[in-house]
C-alpha cells in the first residue's frame, strides 16, 4: 500500500521502524489486516538506486530531514515517485494526493523548492524538534499520536487513487530533483571565467589523518538476558537490538554510538558484538580508536570475565570503557549499587582505559564525542608519548606501559612460575631478589 523513505544516515532506525508500525497498525484497525493495507520500510543497507517497492507503491510515506535532501538514493527516490505523480497528472489531468511528507528532524532542514512545492507535509505549522522528538518526549504523545492517526487517513485517502506503475529501466532516465548534484551552484553562461589548472588528485590520507572507530558492544540477547534479569522488553534477537533507554527512546546503542561519530567526523565505524564464546577479530586496526560499551547486567553471566580477559589480551588499544546504567529503567536504578560493584569486581583495569558510565542517550553520545576529542589529541611519536629533550624526566605513556607489561608478562612466563630465588639464597647478592 506504502512506502516509507527516510534517510538511514541518521541512525535513527529504531524510532523509525517504531513510527512506521505505529502507522501500519493505525491502517489495519480501519481496512483490517490484509496484503493490500500492508506498508514497506526502506532497507537499511545503502543503494544505487530506488528499491522496488517505489516503482509500484500506491503511496509514499517521506520522513524529511537534513541528511534526507542531502542523500542521493533518497533524492532519487522521492524523484521517481514525483514522476509517477506526473505521468497521472498528464493522462488525466488531475494530480493525485500520493505523497505524504512528515518533518523528521528539523535541526539544519531546508526544504528544497521541489518539495515545497508540493503541499503534503502533515502538520506544517508545528514548529517543535520535529516528529522525532514528540517521539520520545513522553509529554507529547497525545500530539504524536494525533499526527499518526492523521498520515494513517492521508496514506488511506492516496491509495484510492494511486499513480502508474514505473518499470526498473524507466527509473533509470529519471533525473534526481534536489540531492548532492544540486547542491553546486549553478554559472552563468554569459561570464566568462580564466582558464584555471586541472585540479590535482587529492592527496590519500594517512594512517593518522584518517578517523576509524570500532565499537565493542558488550550485551547479550533477549534470550540469554532473561535468565539474569526480569525486564527484558530493551533486548532483542540480537546484542546490536539493545535499546537499553527503552521505551522513552527506541534509538539503539550501536545508532547513537554511529551518530555521535559521525558528527565527530569519523569516516570508518566497525562493531563487533562477541558472543559468549565468539573470538575476538584478530585483524583489528590498532589506528582505530575502540569503545567498549557494557552491559553491567551481563556481569551476572559465568562467561563475561572470560570475555573480558580476551578483550583484554586482544591487539585492541582501548580507548573507553562506557557502562550504560539507564536512569529511566526502574529495575536497573533499583539494583544500581549492586550493578557498579559487580562491574568493579571484573578485571577493568586490565584495559587501562578511561570508565564512565551513561545514563541516557544524550550522555552516551557526549562520552562519544568527549572520547573522540581526547584521541585526537594525542602526542605524535609512535609510541603515545611526549618526547622528552636529553635531561628531562620522561613520562610513561599508557601505550609505552602496555608494552612494558607485554615485555614483563613474557619474561615471567620465560622464568617459570616462580621466577623469584628464594629468600634465603646461596648466590650473593640475590637475598632479597633481583636488584
Amino acid at each position: 500500500m506504502f512506502f516509507t523513505s527516510y534517510a538511514g544516515s541518521t541512525g535513527d532506525r529504531g524510532p523509525v521502524q517504531r513510527f512506521h508500525i505505529d502507522v501500519q497498525n493505525e491502517i489495519y484497525s480501519v481496512l483490517g489486516r490484509t496484503p493490500s493495507a500492508e506498508g514497506r520500510l526502506k532497507h537499511p543497507e545503502p543503494a544505487s538506486g530506488p528499491g522496488p517497492a517505489v516503482l509500484d507503491c500506491r503511496a509514499l510515506l517521506v520522513l524529511y530531514s537534513a541528511e534526507y535532501v542531502d542523500d542521493a538514493q533518497c533524492a532519487k527516490e522521492w524523484s521517481v515517485f514525483a514522476e509517477r505523480m506526473d505521468r497521472r497528472t498528464r493522462r488525466t489531468g488531475e494530480r493525485p494526493d500520493s505523497l505524504v511528507g512528515i518533518v523528521w528532524r528539523t535541526d539544519a532542514l531546508v526544504l528544497p523548492r521541489p518539495v515545497t512545492a508540493v503541499r503534503h507535509i502533515v502538520d506544517e505549522e508545528y514548529q517543535g524538534p520535529g516528529l522525532l522528538g514528540l517521539q520520545q518526549d513522553p509529554r507529547g504523545r497525545d500530539r504524536y499520536q494525533g499526527i499518526v492517526r492523521r498520515v494513517a487517513a492521508r496514506l488511506m485517502r492516496a491509495a484510492e487513487l494511486p499513480p502508474p506503475v514505473m518499470s526498473e529501466p524507466e527509473s533509470r532516465t529519471v533525473a534526481p530533483r534536489f540531492g548532492p548534484s544540486h547542491a553546486v551552484p549553478c554559472r552563468r553562461r554569459d561570464v566568462v571565467e580564466p582558464a584555471t589548472e586541472p585540479p590535482k588528485a587529492p592527496a590519500a590520507a594517512s594512517g593518522r589523518d584518517a578517523r576509524h572507530m570500532m565499537l565493542l558492544l558488550v550485551a547479550g540477547t533477549a534470550d540469554r538476558m532473561r535468565h539474569l534479569r526480569g525486564q527484558v522488553a530493551c533486548y532483542g534477537g540480537s546484542a546490536e537490538e539493545w535499546r537499553p533507554f527503552h521505551p522513552y527512546s527506541e534509538e539503539t546503542v550501536t545508532s547513537t554510538v554511529g551518530w555521535a561519530a559521525r558528527a565527530c567526523g569519523v569516516d570508518r565505524l566497525a562493531v563487533v558484538a562477541p558472543g559468549p564464546d565468539d573470538p575476538l577479530p584478530y585483524d583489528i586496526d590498532e589506528s582505530a580508536t575502540v569503545l567498549v560499551v557494557v552491559d553491567p547486567w551481563l556481569t551476572g553471566d559465568p562467561a563475561f570475565r572470560a570475555l573480558w580477559e580476551r578483550i583484554a589480551w586482544s591487539r585492541a588499544r582501548v580507548a573507553a570503557v562506557v557502562v550504560v546504567l539507564a536512569r529511566t529503567d526502574e529495575e536497573s536504578t533499583a539494583e544500581a549499587t549492586r550493578l557498579r560493584e559487580a562491574v568493579s569486581r571484573t578485571p577493568t583495569r586490565m584495559l587501562d582505559a578511561a570508565h564512565h558510565e551513561a545514563g541516557s542517550r544524550e550522555a552516551l553520545a557526549h562520552i562519544v564525542v568527549a572520547v573522540m576529542a581526547d584521541s585526537v589529541a594525542r602526542p605524535d611519536d609512535d609510541m603515545g608519548g611526549a618526547r622528552a629533550r636529553t635531561g628531562e624526566l620522561t613520562i610513561e605513556s599508557p601505550a609505552e606501559r602496555r608494552v612494558r607489561r607485554q615485555r614483563e608478562r613474557v619474561g615471567w612466563l620465560r622464568r617459570g612460575a616462580n621466577p623469584w630465588p628464594p629468600v634465603m639464597s646461596r648466590t650473593p647478592g640475590e637475598s632479597l631478589g633481583p636488584g
